[in-house]
């Protein structure tokens, strides 16, 4: 069995870290499985944890598991890949908000069946991440290289996170662990203010959107909390899905947000278009919100060149 070093994240969720940890906690003891944990202190944290301890890992076969949500998974995967040991599977126990990473793969929350899974389990599985090198067309000092699990988001729902994470509101309702309504109160005011955008893609041949609306890069099915935006896309598939939302009219764009909410029949709407590819590069003007699994990432001209990688994940 693998030596466990333990991430945890105990504000993921609104809450909900806080209160998984002690059962997590009680199961690892109960089965009497050795573990080093680590707590998060602020934002970013788990970052230097993952590298810290992917660097001391020498000949030891570590395991790190993240007990947070999909933003936390997402930091420690940078870590880990800054690390001397980018190689070091991750474990997941899902505790955030959304945790569409782990609804994509089917991962329990439960803390017995996850802490028998973990003994059961041989070898690590290799899953589809992606690399991403963010660039700003009206700013060349700002560069960014990362990967994610989840995706990278760019208008409409981009600025839902963006207006979540600023407001007041969210702090008021964290306290009161319904921190996941302040998602859907914004979302309610970007579908109205949120405006279209123009977006180039450059391949083999270009392709420009001049009513672009919502355009997001997915490795797996979901996001925002459980909304199927790409019912065909899979982690364990080497392969990139970038959707494009143009803006047809306000009654139209709100059919379409239902049968993205129910049916998932979307991708079948004039308005929906899809990429596919080994890698892909876009950009988009003027500047607006992204997210980078569910992390807001400031509002830019974004450049952008996706390509796809792997990591170990130990489920």
């Amino acid at each position: 069995m693998p030596n466990f070093s333990i991430i945890i994240n105990l504000k993921a969720g609104s809450g909900a870290a806080a209160q998984a940890w002690p059962l997590l906690k009680t199961e690892l003891d109960h089965q009497r499985i050795d573990y080093t944990p680590y707590f998060t202190e602020y934002s970013g944290h788990a970052i230097e944890l993952a590298k810290k301890i992917g660097d001391t890992a020498d000949d030891d076969f570590i395991v790190v598991i993240v007990v947070g949500g999909d933003g936390t998974v997402n930091q420690v995967l940078n870590g880990l890949e800054q690390s001397a040991h980018p190689e070091t599977p991750i474990a997941y126990f899902p505790a955030g908000s959304g945790n569409d990473f782990a609804r994509s793969l089917q991962l329990t929350k439960n803390a017995p069946t996850f802490v028998e899974n973990l003994q059961k389990i041989h070898r690590s599985t290799s899953l589809n991440v992606f690399k991403i090198k963010l660039g700003d067309r009206a700013d060349q000092t700002y560069q960014q290289q990362k990967y994610l699990i989840n995706n990278f988001g760019v208008g409409f729902d981009a600025h839902v996170v963006h207006m979540t994470e600023h407001s007041p509101l969210k702090a008021k309702l964290n306290r009161l662990h319904l921190g996941k309504f302040a998602y859907v109160i914004n979302l309610i005011a970007v579908f109205k203010d949120q405006q279209t955008y123009d977006l180039k893609i450059i391949g083999d041949q270009v392709e420009e959107f001049k009513q672009a609306y919502l355009v997001t890069l997915t490795n797996i099915p979901y996001f925002g909390g459980g909304v199927n935006i790409m019912p065909t896309a899979d982690p364990h598939l080497h392969d990139l899905n970038l959707v494009v939302i143009e803006k047809p009219s306000l009654p139209k764009l709100l059919q379409l947000f239902i049968r993205i909410l129910t049916t998932g029949s979307h991708l079948k709407d004039p308005a929906v278009h899809v990429f596919k590819g080994e890698q892909l590069k876009y950009e988009i003007t003027p500047k607006q919100f992204g997210q980078m699994d569910g992390e807001d990432m400031g509002a830019h001209q974004f450049i952008v060149e996706a390509s796809n990688a792997s990591h170990p994940f130990w489920i």
